[in-house]
């Protein structure tokens, strides 16, 4: 698979970015991680926060490449996927955060309470990776958009 196929299967449109809207998903980013920083807060809503600010970074990484998801059933996992196109995330991580994405579902939808400590960690350790990831691979090749 490759960006081009998931424009072919309308899943991404090619559609170019602006060093603003790189700015304002990054600044999505640290407010989410900011966010979910405070501790006073639940758990479940830490890791939602937390979940969202890996989104914004894989649609950062998509957005800096020149594509944008279509909505449609399913751009959330699509938007993760493409982290193996854009930055070249490997499969174990890919599978990760779409485990945090199920998880961030049963937490939002299904069951209060049911984000663990350790869960909690897990995505916020795995979500500053990714930033920093994001963040070196933007200065690397995509300069002219920071």
């Amino acid at each position: 698979m490759s960006l081009e196929k998931y424009v072919e299967n309308a899943w991404l449109r090619r559609e170019p970015t602006s060093p603003q809207e790189i700015t304002d998903q990054l600044g999505i980013v640290a407010r989410s991680m900011n966010d979910a920083a405070i501790k006073d807060i639940s758990d479940d809503l830490r890791f939602y926060t937390t979940f969202n600010a890996v989104l914004a970074l894989a649609n950062t990484a998509l957005r800096a490449s020149g594509y944008r998801t279509t909505n449609q059933s399913g751009h959330h996992t699509r938007t993760i996927e493409t982290l193996e196109y854009t930055i070249g995330a490997d499969g174990r991580l890919i599978r990760k955060l779409l485990a945090f994405s199920k998880k961030r579902n049963v937490a939002s939808y299904d069951s209060a309470g049911s984000i663990s400590s350790q869960e909690l960690e897990q995505i916020l350790i795995t979500a500053e990776d990714l930033r920093h990831t994001v963040e070196a691979w933007l200065r690397m090749t995509h300069p002219e958009l920071l």
